[in-house]
C-alpha cells in the first residue's frame, strides 16, 4: 500500500569512516522519512545483506531475533510461520491476532487486507539487501503502525555480473535449492532468483514446500532511477500446532489434528521511480498490483472441519515530493505525499464433515484506503554547546481513511459499509553533539481500523469457527489508537563501540482482542479499553579487525489499563482482567548476544544464545495459571570461503534444550469429556544445516 523505507543505514555505523560497510545501494523508494539518523526522532535498527543471510534464517522473523526486544513465537508447529513481536505488538501469519507491525517491501504494505496478517513465507528474503526496524508508531508509515514497521529493500544487480547457484540440506530431511542472478547493462541493470526449499519437518505430518520466482529490472540515467519487479511463489505448508501439556513434553514430533495445511499462490508486481526535478526538489512515485489466493484447512476434533478460501486483489500507488532547502536560513527538509489503494476481497468458509462440504459463509469485502502525510524537519540551532553540535526539530502529520463495502453473497447480515479515519501528529527532537553521540525525544500517534475478518466476528453471538471469516451484523468494533513517547540516545565513545539506549512507552485505546468462548473451535473480537506497552532497549555493539560482538537487553511490561470481562477457554468461561494485568505471551526480560570471528581471511566462526523470560498463556491476561516457562537456547556457526566458493554449517539449539514458546487453552478431544487443558507448541530441538553456494 504505502511506499516506506527508509534510505539511511544504521546510524551507529556512519558515526567512523574507517568501519568497514558492505555496498549500500540507493534505490527509489517513495518515503516520507528519508532522513539521516540525525534528523529521525526514533529508534532505527538495520541490518544488511550479509548479516541477513548469516545465521541462514527460512524467514524474516528468524533474521530479525538478534535485534532488542524481538521475540518470537511458534504457534503453527513450522519454521515458516513465526509468530514476530516487538515492544509487545504483533506481525503474525495467524488470523486473528491484534496485529501491531507494519511490514514493507520496496514500498508495498504486506499486511493483508483480511486481518492485517504477514504471511512471512511470501517475502524473498534471499533477495532483500537491507531491512529497517523502525521502532514506535510513526504516522508516516500509516495505519497499524502501532509498535513499529519493517521495511525491506530488495537488491540490484551491480556492475559485477554474477550467477551463484546454492544447495543446503539439513535435519528434518531440509533441502534448499537456490539461483540468484545479476548484472548491469548501463543504463540498465537486473537481478533474478529462482528458489526451492523442501521439508519433511520435525513433527509428524507437517512437511513444507517453498517455490518462489523473483526478479527485478532497474534503469538509472540522468535524474531518473526507476525499478520494476515481479515475484511469484506458490507455497504448501502444514500445520503442526500444539499439544496438549503431556504430549509436548514427553512425544515433542506428536501433530495432534494431522491434516493442517496453508497453501497461498502469489503474484505481484512492484513499480518504483524517482525523478530529480531541481537540485533541491525530488519527486517519487510507487505503484503495484497483488493477487493473492490462498486455502487454509483446519481440521476439528469437536466440530467439523473448516476449509477458508481467500481470493485478495490489491492495487495501488503514491506519490511524494521531497524538498531539500532552507527556511529563514536555517537547513530545513520538507516531505509530502498522498497515496491510494484498493483491496477486493472474498472469502469463503466451508464446513466438512463425512465427506460432505457446506458453505458457512461467503462474503466480499472492497476496501478503500487513503492517506495523506507531510513531514519538515528543521535544524533550529547550530553548534549549541559543543561545536558541530546541533538541535534539530520534526514536525510530521497523517491523515488515514480506511472504507469497507461487505457484502453477504449468501443474503446474510453481514453486508455493510463502515468507515473510519483518523489523523496522526507526530512531533520530535534530535540534539546531535558530535557525529558520534545524539539523543533524541519525540511523540507520536497511530492508528488501526478494525480489520475484514474482525467486522464479520464481532461479538459473542458471532463467534467464527476456526479463525474464519463470519457473519456478525452490525459491527460494533472502535478503531484502535495509540499515543507513543520515546527517549534516547546513540553514542560511540569508542572507535569499536556503539552503544543504543531508548525508553518508550505506548498508550492504546480500545485495542482489539480475540477471545475464544469455553467449548468453542473459534472466537471472536472485542475492543477492551486502555492497554499499555512500556519498557527499556539497551544493545551494545563491537567491530573489531577479527571479531564482531553484540549483546542486548530489553525490559517490556505490556499490561491492561482498564477492568474488563473476557471469555476464555476455561470454565466458567468469563475471567475478569484487573489494572496492571500482564498481556499474554510477552515477556518481561530478553538477553541476546552473539559473536563472530575471523582468525583468517577465508573462516567465519559464529555463536550466540538467547534468554526469553516467562510469559502468561494465551487465555489467561487475568494472570491466575502457571505462567510458560523461561527457556535459552544456544546456536553456533562456521563459513569457509575459498576461490568463490563458500562452504557453511548452522547448529541451532546446539545444546538441544527442550523448551516451548508458545501456550493457550484449549480442549482436549481425545480425552473423555473433552477437558480444556494447557497447550503448548514445542521448539525444534537440536537441527543443523549445511551448504554450498559457488559465485561464477
Amino acid at each position: 500500500m504505502l511506499g516506506v523505507g527508509l534510505a539511511t543505514a544504521a546510524s551507529a555505523q556512519q558515526y567512523d569512516p574507517n568501519v568497514r560497510l558492505p555496498e549500500i545501494r540507493v534505490t527509489p523508494r517513495p518515503e516520507p522519512e528519508t532522513l539521516p539518523p540525525s534528523s529521525t526522532p526514533s529508534r532505527v535498527d538495520t541490518l544488511t545483506g550479509p548479516e541477513l543471510t548469516r545465521d541462514r534464517p527460512s524467514v524474516l522473523p528468524d533474521a530479525l531475533e538478534r535485534l532488542p526486544g524481538v521475540t518470537l513465537q511458534s504457534e503453527q508447529g513450522n519454521r515458516l510461520q513465526s509468530n514476530l513481536a516487538v515492544r509487545g505488538f504483533t506481525a503474525s501469519p495467524v488470523t486473528g491476532l491484534p496485529q501491531g507491525l507494519s511490514v514493507f517491501l520496496d514500498g508495498v504494505r504486506l499486511n493483508e487486507p483480511t486481518v492485517e496478517e504477514v504471511n512471512f513465507d511470501l517475502i524473498p528474503l534471499e533477495d532483500i539487501e537491507r531491512v529497517d526496524v523502525i521502532r514506535g508508531p510513526s504516522v508516516l508509515f500509516g495505519r497499524n503502525t502501532l509498535g513499529g514497521a519493517v521495511n525491506m529493500v530488495t537488491r540490484r544487480g551491480k556492475e559485477v555480473r554474477e550467477i551463484v547457484p546454492e544447495v543446503a540440506v539439513g535435519s528434518f530431511g531440509h533441502r534448499d535449492y537456490r539461483l540468484r542472478l545479476g548484472g548491469a547493462a548501463r543504463p540498465l541493470d537486473y537481478a533474478l532468483s529462482l528458489t526451492e526449499s523442501l521439508e519433511d519437518g520435525y513433527r509428524d505430518f507437517a512437511d513444507s514446500r517453498v517455490s518462489r520466482v523473483f526478479g527485478k529490472l532497474g534503469l538509472a540515467t540522468g535524474g531518473t532511477d526507476a525499478t520494476l519487479s515481479y515475484q511469484y511463489s506458490q507455497n504448501r505448508i502444514k500445520q503442526a500446532g500444539s499439544l496438549p501439556e503431556r504430549d509436548a513434553r514427553e512425544h515433542p514430533r506428536r501433530n495432534f489434528t494431522a491434516g493442517d495445511f496453508f497453501e497461498p499462490e502469489l503474484h505481484q508486481a512492484i513499480f518504483n521511480g524517482e525523478q530529480q526535478i531541481t537540485e533541491r526538489l525530488t519527486v517519487t512515485v510507487n505503484g503495484f498490483v497483488r493477487a493473492l489466493d490462498a486455502e487454509q484447512f483446519n481440521v476439528s476434533l469437536i466440530a467439523p472441519n473448516s476449509r477458508l478460501l481467500n481470493r485478495t486483489r490489491s492495487t495501488g500507488g503514491t506519490v511524494q515530493a521531497t524538498h531539500d532547502g532552507t527556511l529563514t536560513g536555517r537547513h530545513n527538509v520538507l516531505v509530502f505525499g498522498a497515496e491510494y489503494a484498493r483491496h477486493d476481497v472474498r472469502s469463503q468458509t466451508l464446513e466438512e464433515s463425512a465427506g460432505a462440504r457446506e458453505t458457512q459463509a461467503n462474503l466480499t469485502d472492497v476496501q478503500d484506503a487513503v492517506g495523506l502525510w507531510a513531514q519538515d524537519s528543521l535544524t533550529v540551532l547550530r553548534d549549541l554547546f559543543l561545536p558541530g553540535s546541533s538541535l534539530i526539530l520534526t514536525v510530521a502529520g497523517r491523515w488515514d481513511f480506511l472504507r469497507h463495502d461487505i457484502d453477504d453473497r449468501l443474503g446474510g447480515p453481514s453486508g455493510g459499509v463502515h468507515a473510519f479515519d483518523r489523523f496522526n501528529p507526530r512531533a520530535g527532537l534530535n540534539f546531535n553533539l558530535s557525529p558520534r553521540a545524539r539523543v533524541f525525544a519525540s511523540y507520536s500517534e497511530g492508528f488501526r481500523a478494525p480489520a475484514f475478518l474482525e467486522l464479520t466476528c464481532a461479538g459473542p453471538g458471532a463467534v467464527c469457527p476456526g479463525l474464519q471469516v463470519g457473519v456478525a451484523p452490525d459491527p460494533p468494533l472502535h478503531a484502535v489508537a495509540a499515543q507513543s513517547w520515546e527517549l534516547g540516545g546513540q553514542a560511540r565513545p569508542l572507535t569499536w563501540l556503539e552503544v543504543d539506549l531508548s525508553g518508550f512507552r505506548t498508550d492504546v485505546r480500545d485495542d482489539i482482542f480475540s477471545v475464544a468462548p469455553t467449548g468453542t473451535t473459534g472466537v471472536f473480537f472485542q475492543n477492551i479499553g486502555a492497554t499499555r506497552r512500556e519498557g527499556v532497549e539497551l544493545g551494545l555493539r563491537g567491530r573489531g579487525a577479527i571479531v564482531d560482538g553484540f549483546l542486548n537487553y530489553t525490559f517490556t511490561r505490556a499490561t491492561f489499563q482498564d477492568r474488563v470481562e473476557l471469555s476464555t477457554p476455561l470454565p466458567p468461561g468469563t475471567q475478569t482482567v484487573r489494572p496492571g494485568d500482564s498481556l499474554a505471551l510477552v515477556p518481561q526480560h530478553r538477553i541476546n548476544a552473539g559473536v563472530v570471528y575471523r582468525p583468517w581471511a577465508w573462516l567465519a566462526l559464529s555463536a550466540g544464545a538467547g534468554w526469553v523470560g516467562e510469559q502468561f498463556l494465551r487465555g489467561d491476561e487475568a494472570n491466575v495459571h502457571r505462567p510458560l516457562p523461561a527457556y535459552w537456547v544456544a546456536n553456533v556457526g562456521a563459513s569457509v570461503t575459498a576461490r568463490g566458493f563458500e562452504a557453511f554449517v548452522r547448529v541451532n539449539n546446539v545444546l538441544d534444550e527442550r523448551y516451548e514458546t508458545f501456550g493457550t487453552f484449549a480442549v482436549n478431544g481425545r480425552e473423555p469429556g473433552g477437558p480444556v487443558q494447557r497447550f503448548l507448541t514445542p521448539a525444534l530441538p537440536l537441527n543443523v544445516l549445511a551448504g554450498l553456494q559457488y559465485a561464477f
